[in-house]
């Protein structure tokens, strides 16, 4: 296991060269919130709850983010072009060790006046950055060695690894899919949970190239604009050594759909028992304002230094892991 001395150093350069990469393209940092009354709508997370009391008792829901999107989309609609963040987010519910953990750090970045293509694009070429000044800092190897990072359309993965068209398939086609690959379902899984399922276990391991996964069938559009056609979001996923390294959209500005895709997120989370949040209606009052195209991405910060050093644990790249912060409680 590396020194803490040896793991700082390295965080350092990989900080310092993400900060330097995005104020040279005119990028500004901002601070967001960590604390807030609706810490996020995704029927896959669990954020952590608590309460805001104020000294005559007065008191309010509130939770830890699980991303600072909201409070970074607030930033655009007032105005701001091109801005980002290195921040922590906490998710519950998740493992205290590998590759995951309640608490990480986040760099999210967003760009009006272009598209997740131009996304892919900087995303490729800030790690490259990343990855030479990290060889002065690291005498071990990473993944990424300077070569073009391989683009594949969800649907090809689907139609290689799954064997179903997600051009036409339905939630009976993917519940028949999972069935033929023995993955469970349950009577009230939604086309979403049977998606996700047949990705983690078919597609994800194949997954051993630095590889952007672009254009997700619509059930997993999450807050990313449509695709001409109607079918797929313009929404990007790079995994690097088998992990999922970030997420990045083209940003839906519909605030009507936008809506409808907050509804149907909060019908998901009731049935799977999960706490329904507040809609954001300060976040869908400021989203019309967003120009259209605009680009954003959230990249886990502690997986990237996972992957460019070729360690294979989250405990192996940050100071404290939370394993150790827990064990005896």
């Amino acid at each position: 296991m590396p020194s803490i001395q040896h793991i700082s150093r390295e965080r350092e350069a990989i900080n310092d060269t993400i900060r330097a990469f995005l104020k040279g393209r005119g990028y500004v940092e901002v601070e967001t919130p960590l604390l807030v009354s609706s810490p996020g709508m995704e029927p896959n997370l669990s954020p952590f709850e608590t309460t805001v009391v104020e000294p005559d008792g007065t008191r309010h829901q509130a939770g830890l983010i699980t991303s600072p999107e909201y409070s970074m989309k607030k930033l655009l609609g007032l105005g701001m072009e091109r801005i980002f963040t290195i921040t922590k987010v906490f998710r519950n519910e998740e493992e205290l060790g590998g590759t995951h953990s309640p608490e990480f750090t986040m760099l999210e970045w967003y760009q009006q006046g272009a598209d997740y293509r131009a996304c892919m694009d900087e995303t490729q070429e800030m790690i490259q950055q990343v990855q030479t000044v990290l060889r002065g800092e690291s005498a071990e190897g990473g993944v990424v060695q300077g070569d073009p990072m391989v683009r594949v359309p969800v649907r090809d993965l689907f139609l290689t690894h799954v064997g179903i068209n997600l051009d036409t398939a339905d939630t009976a086609a993917l519940r028949e899919a999972c069935i033929r690959n023995g993955i469970h379902t349950s009577e009230d899984d939604s086309e979403s949970d049977l998606f996700y399922r047949l990705f983690l276990a078919k597609i994800e391991p194949q997954l051993h190239a630095s590889t952007f996964v672009y254009d997700y069938p619509m059930c997993q559009a999450a807050l990313s604009r449509l695709t001409s056609d109607g079918k797929y979001g313009e929404r990007f996923e790079l995994y690097m050594d088998g992990l999922e390294i970030c997420n990045g959209f083209t940003e839906l500005t519909d605030a009507k759909e936008q809506r409808r895709r907050f509804e149907e997120e909060a019908r998901d989370r009731a049935r799977l028992g999960k706490k329904v949040y507040p809609i954001d209606e300060e976040f869908l009052a400021l989203l019309p304002s967003v120009r259209t195209p605009t680009f954003g991405n959230a990249l886990g910060i502690d997986r990237l230094h996972m992957a460019l050093t070729a360690r294979k644990a989250i405990k192996d790249v940050v100071l404290f892991p939370s394993r150790s912060l827990f064990k005896d409680s």
